[in-house]
């Protein structure tokens, strides 16, 4: 199965026009809720990134950055617009368009936001690296394998919270270890047979994104409620999810 394809580009030209509605939190929370809301959801996974036992050991020698591929997944693309949104917007759009562009011109697959003198957003081991917990670690010159949550310190309670508020992918399946959270969906549409998994944070994208024909048909799952449920009387209609994981 393929992930859903991620337009950052266009995710960033449509989040500079929506700033306002999603700084306050209207957009996609409950009118009775507040901006602290979306913003205690950021700050508590950079805090747990932060207390990873290789956190304090970055010396932002940019190997990581070089040699491990670039991943982005929403909640890291989402705290790192903020840093953007900090400078002007032509100076914006010069580095967001300039950094993606290089990334497909050359064929390369580094991180985009590094630079010379280190990474350009964060001044210290970035949210958006997700090398520092995932795949081979590297910084510091020394090889540490993480392969998923359970390999670090407070891994059940913190995936437990995570997983409630839907900023992270993996849970505790016991003797299995740490299974990533999505749920595979397949559809038919005239291209045929359309097979893809979804996790919490690509259903923002796909609203912020426009991609309502898509939202409706997953947004009666269960765990999405505790973000979506608000959405009941916005006029969308909700279509069902079989046990199969075909949707109807």
């Amino acid at each position: 199965m393929d992930r859903l394809p991620l337009n950052y580009e266009q995710l960033y030209a449509k989040w500079h026009r929506m700033a306002p509605e999603i700084r306050s939190g209207h957009k996609f929370f409950p009118r009775s809720a507040t901006t602290e809301i979306w913003e205690n959801k950021l700050h508590l996974m950079h805090n747990i990134i932060q207390s990873h036992p290789d956190a304090d050991g970055c010396d932002r020698c940019g190997q990581c950055c070089r040699d491990f591929p670039f991943a982005c997944r929403p909640i890291e693309f989402f705290y790192l617009l903020p840093y953007l949104a900090s400078r002007t917007e032509e100076r914006q759009r010069q580095f967001f368009y300039r950094q993606l562009g290089r990334l497909r011109g050359d064929g390369r697959n580094y991180c985009p936001f590094h630079e010379a003198a280190g990474c350009s957003i964060y001044p210290v081991r970035p949210l958006l690296c997700r090398r520092s917990i995932f795949g081979d670690h590297i910084c510091n010159k020394r090889s540490r394998q993480f392969a998923s949550f359970g390999e670090w310190c407070n891994f059940e309670s913190v995936v437990k919270q995570l997983t409630i508020t839907n900023l992270v992918y993996y849970y505790d399946d016991g003797p299995k270890g740490s299974v990533e959270l999505n749920w595979p969906l397949t559809w038919s549409n005239r291209q045929g047979i359309v097979s893809l998994t979804v996790a919490p944070f690509e259903i923002w994208l796909l609203l912020l994104l426009g991609e309502q024909n898509i939202c409706r048909k997953i947004m009666t799952l269960e765990n999405f409620q505790p973000i979506l449920g608000f959405l009941q009387g916005g006029g969308l209609a909700y279509t069902g999810l079989s046990h199969e994981g075909v949707l109807t």
